[in-house]
């Protein structure tokens, strides 16, 4: 499935003029998406039916909104006020539909069932069955958090990559099996870091690819291991999750070529993967607190 179809299809469910989409889609696993629905008036009406799917969407609210109407499997139910952070749970094959009064603003995570079983399967749990759902707006940090964490790549170019991407689809998926799955059981292994050598395989593999866009379906590709596997024992080898570390070796790379003086800024940023010199600039600033010429120039004074 396309960003550009999944962007119209919602767009048109919800008749929004756009729905900036992501799509995220982990070797060997269905298609999901991130969707952020944001509408500032007038009002559109009742959003559109659309043919049931075995599927779950999870909505959290970015900003307050006044009460709407809900319907499921065709019954009525009053929505009350809605708060930053409140998270809605719907079952798809439910077909459900709502009336809501712009303005609003939420972010929207769309998981197919297939894509729930194939994680939890590669995690060594059993499959999931039904997840838990709610149409009260319940207060989920932990999905606020992730919500947060993809508003910037909305806004700023250059930021999705399929690295990071990958990480938040993963730890998404973590989550919701804990807190809205029914018996999923325990892992059928305890979590190791990874063996010295698929330790050095990846970061061989990252070094090699800074100019690139490495997914952790690449990494985990290389140490032999599965996404979900990978993911979590690469975190707990390093400290810190794949698209951290990358970022890491990033900015010590261009660090180097900054001292070394022989490319410009344009130069630095594309040789090692930022979008453009705006994102090198935003990235290293924020991981060094100087400007990359400005690093550089104190460092050779």
């Amino acid at each position: 499935m396309q960003t550009n179809t999944i962007e119209e299809t919602v767009a048109r469910r919800f008749r929004l003029a756009k729905a900036p989409t992501l799509v995220v889609q982990p070797e060997g696993v269905s298609p999901m998406a991130f969707t952020r629905l944001r509408d500032e008036g007038p009002f559109r009406g009742r959003t559109m039916a659309v043919p049931p799917e075995e599927a779950f969407e999870f909505q959290v609210a970015l900003a307050a909104m006044s009460s709407g109407e809900l319907w499921i499997n065709g019954n009525h139910t009053e929505l009350r006020e809605v708060s930053p952070g409140d998270t809605f749970v719907f079952d798809l094959s439910t077909n459900p539909n709502v009336d809501l009064s712009p303005p609003y603003d939420f972010l929207r995570f769309y998981l197919p069932m297939a894509a729930l079983d194939q994680l939890a399967g590669h995690r060594g749990l059993r499959r999931a069955g039904r997840l838990r759902t709610t149409s009260l707006g319940l207060q989920d940090p932990i999905m606020q958090g992730l919500a947060l964490s993809i508003l910037p790549m909305f806004q700023e170019p250059g930021t999705a990559t399929a690295l990071l991407l990958e990480s938040i689809a993963l730890a998404f998926h973590a989550h919701v099996i804990h807190r809205y799955g029914d018996g999923f059981g325990s892992e059928t292994s305890v979590s190791t870091g990874l063996a010295p050598w698929q330790l050095r395989r990846a970061c061989a593999f990252i070094d090699a690819h800074l100019c690139g866009d490495p997914s952790v379906s690449d990494l985990a590709r290389e140490c032999r291991l599965s996404a979900s596997h990978f993911a979590r024992a690469f975190r707990q080898s390093t400290g810190m999750a794949p698209h951290r570390w990358i970022m890491k070796r990033r900015i010590e790379r261009a660090k180097v070529l900054l001292l070394e003086g022989k490319l410009d800024l344009v130069q630095i940023a594309l040789t090692n993967g930022f979008f453009d010199q705006s994102h090198f600039t935003r990235t290293f600033g924020r991981s060094e607190g100087h400007s990359p010429g400005k690093w550089r120039r104190l460092r050779r004074n």
